[in-house]
């Protein structure tokens, strides 16, 4: 009986003494920690990781937007749209229009065209020199049979920087290039 109090009570000493709030993950080690299982791509230990930080910092925006990527990987598309529409509401100058941009992605990827163009379409808004939203816009304006429109944004995408788009309208439509 002795010997079981002393073992009992010994392990009890070393719980409370090895475990403590210094030893707890912060949201930034989990973060990480979900970061380097996403460039790995196990994007549903990444989620996991990506949650943790979460949990612990519910207005954690780069978490939110990187847990978005991982569920996107994993064609979860509505979780990854729900994560990139709070990155929105969070309100993030610099994270916004990227997040507009990938839920615009994730939009098009799912079939749902018109909603990948308004994505594009606020992206743009907020930073109206983003040739790859330009790019994926006038991509999803063609899906949805809108040719003039397409053609629209690939010239704003050639513009803005796009050198591949470039190309492509002067091989394949030099003619609207010289509208310019």
């Amino acid at each position: 009986m002795h010997n079981i109090f002393l073992t009992l009570l010994t392990t009890l000493l070393f719980l409370v003494f090895t475990w403590s709030p210094v030893h707890a993950e912060t949201p930034k080690q989990s973060y990480e920690k979900g970061y380097e299982r996403h460039m790995k791509s196990r994007h549903l230990d990444a989620a996991k990781y990506y949650t943790k930080a979460i949990n612990g910092n519910p207005s954690y925006v780069q978490a939110y937007q990187m847990r978005a990527a991982a569920y996107h990987s994993l064609k979860d598309y509505e979780r990854a749209l729900q994560d990139y529409t709070r990155v929105i509401e969070l309100g993030e100058k610099y994270f916004r229009p990227v997040a507009y941009f990938n839920r615009g992605v994730v939009n098009y990827d799912s079939g749902r065209y018109k909603a990948a163009i308004t994505d594009y379409s606020w992206a743009v808004s907020y930073d109206n020199k983003m040739a790859l939203a330009y790019l994926h816009r006038g991509i999803a304006k063609g899906r949805i049979g809108d040719k003039r429109g397409q053609v629209r944004d690939f010239l704003y995408a050639a513009r803005y920087g796009d050198f591949e788009v470039k190309q492509w309208l002067e091989q394949h439509a030099p003619h609207v290039l010289e509208r310019q």
